[in-house]
């Protein structure tokens, strides 16, 4: 049984969901700000003229791989929960679009009990 109330709640928790779209952005362009300052870091790696492969190794291990890894972490802090309530808006409008398909082609009566 469908209802006109379930279908507003439903349109509300989408919207809801939803709003996760614009937070991800966020999260997208912040993890890209950090990209491009890692970038930077590579290309000063290979102008710094390191003394020998040691000092570079020495570099590498103590400032790109760190940088790299909490830029790595950051991203999935800022982006899991935001992927996951926009798999549920899908759902939830997967549902929604069924539902209402019902309605359109004349099946009211059925779901309207």
């Amino acid at each position: 049984m469908i209802t006109f109330h379930e279908t507003v709640d439903i349109a509300e928790r989408l919207a809801d969901f939803l709003k996760s779209a614009s937070e991800l952005d966020t999260a997208l362009k912040d993890a890209t700000e950090d990209l491009a300052g890692f970038l930077s870091m590579m290309k000063f790696s290979h102008e710094k003229g390191f003394k020998d492969a040691d000092e570079a190794l020495q570099y590498i291990d103590n400032v790109l791989i760190p940088q790299l890894l909490g830029i790595r972490d950051s991203l999935e802090a800022g982006t899991e929960a935001h992927l996951k309530r926009l798999n549920t808006a899908s759902d939830l409008a997967e549902r929604l679009k069924v539902r209402l398909q019902m309605l359109r082609d004349g099946a009211a009566s059925d779901l309207l009990g």
